[in-house]
């Protein structure tokens, strides 16, 4: 069983200014507060997070990727899941109870992070109450940190877990700090016949790129070879859908090479897998994001030697 040490203190998340993280910390209040109850009965029928959906809606759509989790795990001698930026971890805990209801599977040992404190601890709670409640699933609880997800390599093993997921990068609001983080005014940037804007939502998006690698190398260096790396709900770039700013489809073929995945990391450029998050557009916010999945290379016999 994976064992390691917590960190006592990480710093300030690179994009954690202007009172980014404030919502995020308003919205975890009433999880917070019925994790000291420990009131967790109907915990996967109330609406969590920005997008007004309640876990057990969000497990329906994992199901449609659901094989990614457990086509992998079937021939996986062990089943540790690291979830990076887990929230509360009900995420990941609808992604067990996926694996057990439609493959059989059991015996998840559930990893992860946030860096949203009362977040960490009402997912530690959760989970605690879980392993007693849901014996059915043989749930083993490993280590959930509060921990930056672009420094997670600081504290957490690596080429250790045979999946590690992420059900949404955190966004970088207005990375260039051109003032534009209003959705109005930043459709007017995307659409201007400036140059000068032109060239400026250009960069904002090769930052918002880096961004999106910096997180995705974290998740590649945890993940054991032959191991997947899963990164759900991504938004494609924000002049294009105007949501809070992700990355394109084409942009992960480019970036397995550009920030040496391939080589430096062990990702096979062939195993790139994307679907999309929601294919029967149930939900508007989330009809433009989709999902991806990487896979690991595994060591030859003679590197093992």
């Amino acid at each position: 069983f994976l064992d390691y040490i917590c960190p006592t203190n990480i710093g300030i998340a690179i994009n954690d200014r202007d009172g980014f993280f404030e919502w995020y910390d308003d919205d975890t209040a009433q999880h917070a507060l019925k994790a000291n109850n420990s009131e967790f009965e109907g915990f996967l029928d109330e609406e969590y997070g920005s997008w007004g959906i309640t876990p057990n809606e969000r497990k329906a759509l994992n199901a449609n990727w659901i094989h990614w989790y457990g086509d992998h795990l079937l021939h996986s001698e062990s089943r540790a899941i690291y979830e990076s930026a887990c929230g509360t971890g009900l995420t990941l805990f609808t992604i067990i109870q996926l694996l057990y209801e439609q493959y059989n599977i059991t015996g998840i040992e559930a990893f992860g992070n946030d860096y949203i404190a009362r977040d960490v601890v009402t997912a530690n709670r959760y989970y605690d109450w879980a392993v007693g409640h849901y014996p059915e699933l043989d749930l083993r609880k490993g280590r959930i940190c509060r921990g930056d997800s672009t420094n997670l390599t600081s504290f957490v093993p690596t080429n250790a877990f045979d999946i590690v997921m992420t059900g949404s990068i955190d966004v970088i609001d207005d990375p260039l700090h051109l003032g534009v983080s209003d959705g109005e005014e930043h459709r007017r940037w995307c659409t201007s016949k400036s140059k000068v804007k032109q060239t400026s939502m250009k960069e904002e998006q090769k930052e918002i790129n880096r961004w999106f690698a910096l997180w995705a190398s974290q998740m590649i260096s945890l993940v054991k070879p032959g191991g997947i790396v899963i990164i759900e709900s991504i938004s494609k770039p924000r002049c294009e859908v105007g949501d809070w700013g992700g990355v394109s489809k084409e942009w992960w073929a480019q970036a397995i090479r550009e920030y040496e995945w391939d080589t430096q990391l062990g990702i096979d450029s062939a195993s790139l897998d994307i679907i999309d998050f929601d294919p029967p557009t149930h939900y508007n916010v989330l009809q433009d994001r989709y999902n991806v999945k990487m896979t690991k290379r595994k060591l030859l016999a003679s590197a093992l030697e």
